[in-house]
């Protein structure tokens, strides 16, 4: 297939996937050298270089005397959901000698939060329960 077969016969399956969300196109196109475009393509598939791997805090051994921080990740923004107040609540009914701190993320679910994580840090926190609560 030539290559301006290709581009245009490509384009409307390229436009299909591209408005799909499935890849990022970009176009470098103007009228005087349309017959020249180009397509790149990025390909979404994984790389052989992994990510750096961090260790897993251990494990508590007991909660009692601990103070576990409940934090809502404010995903999408909806300002707090009642999941982590309703694990607060079960934590006071059921496991009363645990001390538990509820707290909003700011920003999204993405977003990092260096305040939040500092405070958790100088007060000690023991622990931190982390959630989606939407």
């Amino acid at each position: 297939m030539k290559r301006r077969d290709l581009l245009t016969k490509g384009l409307p399956v390229g436009a299909a996937v591209l408005a799909s969300g499935s890849l990022t196109m970009q176009t470098a196109c103007s009228t005087a050298d349309a017959g020249n475009r180009k397509i790149t393509v990025l390909n979404p598939a994984v790389t052989e270089a992994l990510a750096e791997r961090v260790p897993l805090a251990p494990r508590l051994s007991a909660l009692e005397g601990k103070t576990i921080y409940l934090v809502d990740t404010n995903y999408e923004g909806m300002a707090g959901t009642p999941v982590m107040e309703e694990m607060q609540g079960w934590f006071t009914r059921n496991m009363p000698q645990v001390k538990t701190v509820f707290k909003l993320k700011s920003g999204n679910y993405a977003a990092d939060d260096p305040e939040l994580w500092k405070e958790i840090a100088e007060k000690k926190g023991d622990g931190v329960i982390i959630g989606v609560a939407g």
